[in-house]
């Protein structure tokens, strides 16, 4: 039966293993397919969001198209809110170059087309700028005109030939505010110096209009003919100036326009080359996740098979060990009432309690066998002379230290009634001899034998009680006012033993109310107690001394709770027997 347990056992190790296997195969795979495919959704994530710098390029061409929007309005408007639009638009565009070189910074190509775009786009604000600088001369050339019409009509008006100042305020703070737009630009261009001059000149001629001082007609239409034809050439000069402006801004927004679209045909085949590797990584996916498909559903197959064949097996071991546990259980019950059989036997050889009371009647019997059978058992026989009480301690315990109990017991039942001894030592000599030959008659040699602590109780004509003892390795203790005496035995075994020699016969004349204890050493070597240590034969002394004072009953059942109480859990270890006396 060991050996088909081991077997399953075995087979049991190898499915635990194979389902181990299999589970580890499909884990990794699993995992490097969820790598693949978390790969390719945030490839495919990526591609999906808006190119930043795609983004980028198009807000740049719409801030250059507000850019030149804003130059036209203030040409025909001559507002001052296009201006500061205009500025706004410089500094946004500055910025999302600086953006687009950090987003391009990683590739080259991209890298060189951006830095060619920033260079455009300087130079196209610069135009520009230049263009703004013509739309402020226009403002100068417009003032001129206003001044001159204006000192026109009041030489007309006024019949001496003058007039007083009074522009309006209106066109003096608008005229201060582009004022302060022009000085930035002048400022940022050194080369525009001489226009700057003219501006200044034409400026404080108009302030000079404007001073109450009384100027002369003739000299004013002199004036106005000579503003007037440099007004002429100076227009004539801004026109040519501007066609330049314009074919130079054209030139410049064609080149920007041919870079943009070179660096949208480099972003259009860096997305060409994502797709391409993220197709290829989807067909290696579907392939990872086939051959995943296939190992997996092999391996499962496998595991079927194995799982399938162990619950076969598992069944047909769990019939197998139904079958032995009927038969043990079967046997276990015959091997039990055998026992329990030779218990009922073990009984009606010990002695009857009620008739031990008869003859003791101060007296109690511990008797706490280890098996349903035991090993320890206690003797009394009565003669017309003397009454033989005696505690003994088979060899083993259960049913061999029972059957040893047996013969030993016989052995002493002969010793008294058919030899008619009566000295304890000459019972225990004889008593050996006895063991000796029924455990020789055979053809196997048994060395079993027994421990033994037997005394003889006599009164004698002066009422005084006589107790003979006699031990084989048992003491007898004898104890009087709290005193113990312990009368010791021979330190031999009743049975094959290499140091023969006769028994010690004991002879005490014990007084009244002293207490007799016979005990085998079941007690004394019990394991218990906090640390899991022997009782002890100190410790079962104090116990006695302690107790020795109670009555009988008292005294059994102080016994029977301290065992307990020691032994707690742990297993009782040997047949316990313990018999008490009190003279």
């Amino acid at each position: 039966m060991e050996a088909k347990q081991s077997t399953f056992s075995k087979f049991e190790n190898k499915v635990w293993i194979i389902l181990l296997v299999v589970l580890s195969v499909v884990l990794l795979s699993a995992f490097f397919v969820y790598r693949s495919l978390t790969g390719i959704v945030n490839d495919i994530t990526n591609e999906a969001r808006p190119d930043e710098k795609v983004l980028l390029m198009k807000e740049i061409m719409y801030d250059l198209t507000d850019a030149e929007n804003n130059v036209k309005s203030y040409s025909l408007t001559n507002d001052v809110n296009y201006l500061e639009e205009f500025n706004l638009n410089f500094t946004q565009t500055s910025e999302k170059v600086i953006q687009l070189k950090d987003l391009s910074a990683s590739e080259k190509d991209f890298l060189v087309q951006v830095v060619s775009l920033d260079s455009l786009i300087q130079k196209k604000f610069l135009l520009l700028e230049d263009m703004l600088l013509l739309r402020g001369q226009s403002r100068v050339t417009s003032a001129l005109d206003k001044v001159s019409d204006q000192i026109e009509t009041e030489a007309v008006e006024s019949n001496e030939g003058v007039f007083n100042n009074g522009g309006e305020k209106s066109s003096e703070e608008t005229a201060e505010a582009e004022d302060k737009f022009f000085k930035k630009l002048f400022d940022k261009k050194k080369k525009n110096e001489e226009d700057a001059t003219t501006q200044k000149d034409s400026e404080n001629k108009s302030e000079e209009v404007h001073q109450n001082e009384k100027i002369t007609l003739e000299q004013i239409n002199q004036e106005i003919l000579q503003i007037k034809k440099e007004e002429e050439l100076l227009d004539k000069s801004m026109r040519d100036k501007e066609l330049f402006l314009i074919q130079e801004d054209k030139k410049i927004s064609d080149e920007i326009v041919a870079v943009f679209v070179s660096m949208e045909n480099l972003e259009t085949l860096s997305m060409e080359e994502k797709l391409l590797l993220a197709d290829a990584k989807s067909k290696q996916t579907n392939l990872l996740i086939g051959l995943f498909c296939l190992v997996a559903c092999a391996l499962l197959i496998f595991a079927g098979y194995a799982v399938n064949v162990y619950v076969k097996r598992n069944e047909a071991f769990k019939i197998a060990l139904r079958r032995a546990k009927q038969e043990t259980d079967a046997k276990n019950k015959e091997i039990t009432d055998s026992i329990i059989y030779a218990q009922k036997i073990q009984e009606a050889i010990l002695p009857d309690r009620k008739l031990f009371s008869e003859y003791l009647k101060q007296s109690f019997i511990l008797y706490k066998p280890k098996d349903i059978v035991a090993g320890d058992f206690y003797w009394t026989v009565k003669t017309p002379s003397h009454l033989f009480v005696a505690v003994a301690d088979c060899t083993g315990h259960g049913v061999p230290g029972a059957m040893v109990s047996v013969v030993c017991s016989t052995a002493l039942n002969r010793c008294v009634r058919e030899f008619g001894l009566s000295k304890p030592a000459d019972i225990l000599d004889k008593c050996r001899t006895l063991v000796i030959e029924s455990f020789s008659s055979g053809n196997y040699q048994v060395n079993d034998g027994m421990d033994i602590a037997l005394i003889s109780l006599q009164k004698s004509g002066s009422g005084e009680m006589i107790i003979e003892y006699a031990g084989a390795n048992n003491s007898l203790y004898i104890i009087k006012n709290g005193t113990l005496q312990d009368v010791t035995s021979d330190k031999q075994p009743i049975g094959n033993y290499q140091y023969q020699k006769p028994f010690t016969n004991h002879k005490i004349i014990a007084e009244p109310d002293t207490m007799l204890y016979l005990f085998s050493d079941g007690f004394a070597d019990q394991f218990g107690g906090p640390y899991g240590k022997k009782f002890k034969y100190k410790q079962f002394q104090e116990m006695l001394i302690s107790n020795s004072g109670f009555e009988l009953n008292k005294q059994l059942y102080y016994l029977e709770e301290k065992f307990d109480t020691w032994k707690g859990a742990l297993e009782q270890i040997d047949d316990v027997c313990v018999i008490g006396i009190r003279v």
